[in-house]
């Protein structure tokens, strides 16, 4: 039993792949903030994937800004509201949807 918990306690939470359900980084709050009060979303959800160091985000928005314009439209307006954010990130995976 001590052998497994001081197993459990040396390795990090994102090298046992347990999800971080109960809290968000300050990087998540600024772009959760920043996409809902630009586009009044009815969904969204913003999670690093970079395992907390704040270089790769997944988003996932759906909104009735998007109404009518194509995917690429889409994904260039969210891209144009986190412009100065985007340019620190490694990478980011972004999902659209029109209501």
């Amino acid at each position: 039993m001590k052998s497994s918990l001081r197993f459990l306690l040396s390795v990090g939470r994102s090298q046992l792949n347990v999800p971080r359900y109960y809290t968000h980084t300050t990087e998540e709050k600024l772009i959760y903030d920043k996409l809902s009060k630009a586009l009044c979303p009815k969904n969204l959800n913003v999670a690093d994937i970079s395992g907390g160091c704040g270089s790769m985000f997944a988003i996932n928005v759906t909104s009735d800004r998007f109404k009518g314009l194509t995917m690429v439209k889409q994904h260039k307006l969210v891209n144009e509201i986190l412009k100065d954010d985007i340019q620190r990130w490694h990478g980011l995976q972004l999902k659209t949807k029109s209501v």
